[in-house]
């Protein structure tokens, strides 16, 4: 078995397949941390499958109009908050303001994710691909499910699309701080979209645009005094996801594709750009289970 991409959802495949010593193959040169936002999962079952203890928290969360906090988006800002991050109107985690349990990975939860696995970085994943193919082998993929299409030369084209983010991250020195909140902006006048805090750490979410680090920061400052109510010295650092918000295809291109690839080939998809889903890291383990079902009925046929 080969897993192409040694992202997270190819890192959790390896553990979840660690018995058959599958290799992951990565493009970069080193271990590729793309994530830059929260790692806060949903459940517990990601630190199940990789034995990775998490923090168990209480986020209390909130939207932001006009300066003033409320408990509940209405319509008008779910659908503006969807338009911000996304370019269209959808269902999205601003739904829903009610505290609940969260899962905190450490900070060092990529790194640990890979111990213990063969990776092998600098791979080029075409001609990876196709040599496990014409050797009977299992693949799972996680790249961008176009550029595998590309690959396969799969006859029918299609274009997905996702938006760039910036994330900016700083820590709080000055005070003692050890609160999980999260504050979204549906407002379409700034491009800020989400800001967190997790113990001492804020990280605060950006549509990219042009208008300047020192802009942004000021309105980081700003949410920090304002919103949260927290005076504190801050050092943003900036980092920006290419793909960072991936945008939902409507129509069933996409579950073609896979299927097809899937009896065609053996290969499997996996993850948010390789499945071209919204999903959370919990529900790529409920998928793992599902490839897991899939390869075991495939080698029964054989």
């Amino acid at each position: 078995m080969i897993i192409v991409g040694a992202g997270m959802s190819g890192l959790l495949a390896g553990q979840y397949f660690r018995s058959q010593k599958p290799r992951i193959l990565e493009r970069q040169e080193t271990l590729p941390h793309n994530h830059k936002a929260l790692l806060r999962f949903r459940s517990e079952a990601v630190s199940n499958l990789s034995g990775i203890d998490f923090k168990k928290v209480r986020v209390d969360k909130a939207v932001s109009v006009n300066g003033c906090l409320y408990s509940k988006a209405n319509i008008k800002m779910q659908n503006n908050y969807s338009r911000k991050v996304t370019g269209g109107v959808g269902q999205r985690s601003l739904s829903n303001l009610e505290s609940v349990d969260r899962f905190i990975a450490p900070d060092d939860f990529i790194s640990q994710l890979s111990n213990g696995l063969d990776v092998e970085y600098g791979v080029d994943a075409k001609s990876a691909i196709l040599t496990a193919i014409s050797e009977g082998e299992s693949v799972i993929s996680t790249m961008p499910i176009s550029s595998l299409a590309k690959i396969l030369d799969y006859k029918d084209e299609f274009r997905l699309k996702a938006r760039k983010v910036r994330v900016m991250k700083a820590t709080i020195e000055d005070i003692d701080c050890d609160v999980y909140q999260t504050i979204y902006f549906p407002e379409l006048d700034t491009t800020l979209y989400r800001m967190s805090i997790t113990g001492d750490q804020v990280i605060a979410e950006f549509v990219d645009n042009n208008n300047g680090l020192s802009s942004m920061a000021h309105d980081c400052d700003s949410a920090m005094r304002e919103l949260f109510g927290i005076v504190s010295e801050l050092e943003w650092d900036s980092h920006v996801q290419e793909f960072g918000k991936l945008i939902p295809h409507i129509g069933n291109e996409v579950k073609r594709f896979m299927s097809w690839a899937t009896q065609t080939y053996g290969i499997y998809s996996l993850g948010r750009w390789g499945t071209h889903r919204q999903i959370l890291m919990d529900d790529v383990v409920n998928d793992l289970h599902v490839i897991n079902r899939m390869i075991k009925t495939e080698n029964y046929e054989r």
